[in-house]
């Protein structure tokens, strides 16, 4: 559950993943009850209730190689957008959402969406084994790698690579090459502890600046504003929020994630 106040707005940071989110609470503004967003997207959602509002979340994180596999689009068509579920699996998306809408609980709507991921899974496309052994090489590397050494590995030109991995990933491979970084870098923060500019070195950025553009870019805040707004769920608060008074509903703290991966080919 997460409670929004009148005019509080979230950010959601970019992902590599596609992301499909149903709402079960109230309507938000601006949004489907059910949609997903494309990799490298970063939104905001919230900013025009007039009341509070109580929404109920349930979500899935697809892997790159798993959205290309169980959508009904490449991932390349998704990225920087947000797109109502039937837009990408067509009635039977709409049927979904409507039945898992129905459920009584979170259990029976992970069984509805296992069942019907399962069928797509079935009938969809399979990535390419160049495209998946560079995918894994960048994994290993933290988004390290370069990008002449992928193409190199798998026999290809760089821009033949880029061009079948950002139809299959849904990003260019530089993108997601920063973007992973980036992602490894934020799963080593502590609060208490984090040390902004050793981190940087750690991860291969050039200096802090560096990953202040990056930071920018992909979450929408500095390093130091990331810190402060993070909410337990992965968002952000998009400005300041006043502490919760006693008896309040608190922050999203909801478990109830799932990431797919892409079966093996």
């Amino acid at each position: 559950m997460e409670t929004l106040s009148p005019g509080e707005v979230v950010t959601v940071p970019a992902s590599l993943s596609v992301s499909l989110n149903l709402n079960f609470g109230e309507r938000l503004a601006g949004l489907p009850a059910a949609y997903a967003a494309g990799p490298g997207l970063l939104y905001r959602y919230g900013g025009r209730e007039t009341s509070s509002v109580q929404l109920a979340w349930i979500g899935l994180r697809l892997t790159p190689l798993g959205a290309y596999q169980l959508l009904g689009m490449p991932p390349s068509d998704l990225a920087g957008h947000v797109v109502d579920v039937a837009d990408v699996f067509g009635t039977g998306g709409r049927v979904l959402a409507e039945r898992c809408r129905a459920a009584r609980s979170h259990q029976e709507r992970f069984a509805l969406l296992d069942a019907f991921l399962l069928r797509r899974s079935a009938e969809g496309l399979r990535p390419s084994a160049e495209i998946v052994r560079s995918w894994q090489l960048l994994s290993r590397s933290a988004g390290r790698a370069r990008i002449v050494e992928l193409a190199a590995d798998v026999g290809w030109s760089g821009d033949h690579l880029g061009r079948v991995f950002r139809r299959q990933v849904g990003l260019p491979p530089k993108t997601a090459a920063r973007l992973m970084r980036l992602m490894n870098l934020l799963a080593c923060v502590d609060a208490d502890r984090t040390r902004w500019p050793e981190l940087a070195a750690e991860h291969g950025y050039s200096d802090q600046s560096h990953l202040n553009r990056d930071m920018r870019e992909f979450t929408g805040m500095s390093p130091s504003q990331y810190i402060s707004r993070l909410r337990p769920c992965g968002c952000l608060d998009a400005a300041p929020k006043p502490p919760a008074r006693s008896g309040q509903p608190g922050r999203d703290t909801s478990d109830s994630f799932k990431t797919v991966q892409a079966a093996r080919s």
